[in-house]
């Protein structure tokens, strides 16, 4: 390390390198315990990971399908039930009962849009729930699994 008294001109001693690299005990590469990561185990969990997210969708995918298809046919019924209020109205010819249709008509309508509304809230309700359940069940899978990605530290053979 420093010589003894020695020094370089300075008021710093003076250091010779190699002793102090001499002095220090490196350690030993092939003694080290790495820990073995489990590639496989990886790969398999970040499968079943996609397999939850395709799942997830696919619910997602047909509670929605239900639901446009539903909308579908509400839309030809409303179409279908303006075509007989029109034809309904025109053929009364007093205003008084012009109006009562008109007003059972729209009471009739909004009515079928509140229910129409509650029953796309309740579907959306619904999936939300199933798509959480299948992401939050993989989710402390995948919590667990991850333990098994890297194994106990092991001694390297010399």
């Amino acid at each position: 390390m420093a010589a003894k008294g020695k020094t370089n001109g300075t008021m710093f001693p003076e250091w010779d390198v190699t002793k102090v690299w001499a002095d220090m005990k490196m350690l030993e590469f092939a003694d080290m315990k790495m820990p073995e990561f489990n590639v496989d185990a990886m790969v398999a969990a970040q499968q079943k990971n996609m397999e939850a997210l395709n799942i997830a969708n696919k619910t997602v995918v047909e509670s929605w399908q239900g639901f446009a298809k539903q909308q579908a046919e509400l839309w030809q019924a409303a179409v279908e039930d303006t075509g007989v209020f029109a034809q309904d109205v025109a053929s009364t010819q007093e205003p008084t009962d012009q109006v009562a249709k008109q007003a059972a008509f729209a009471k009739s309508a909004f009515e079928n849009s509140l229910s129409t509304a509650r029953e796309a809230q309740e579907i959306a309700a619904k999936t939300t729930n199933k798509t959480v359940d299948i992401v939050s069940k993989r989710w402390a899978e995948s919590l667990d699994e991850a333990v098994t990605f890297v194994g106990k530290a092991t001694p390297k053979a010399v």
